[in-house]
C-alpha cells in the first residue's frame, strides 16, 4: 500500500506496469505506508 503525495489516498497498483501514476490524481509521487511501531536499539 502506498500513499499518494498529491490528494493522500491510499494506492495499490501492480508493480508490473511501468507508468504508475495515482487513479484518483494521476500525479507520480508516492510514500510507503509504514507501521508506527516504536523500535527499541540495544547498546554495546
Amino acid at each position: 500500500m502506498y500513499t499518494c503525495g498529491g490528494c493522500g489516498r491510499s494506492v495499490e497498483f501492480d508493480t508490473g506496469s511501468l507508468g504508475v501514476r495515482c487513479t484518483y490524481c494521476n500525479k507520480k509521487v508516492f510514500y510507503k505506508e509504514r507501521p508506527t511501531v516504536a523500535k527499541q536499539l540495544k547498546t554495546r
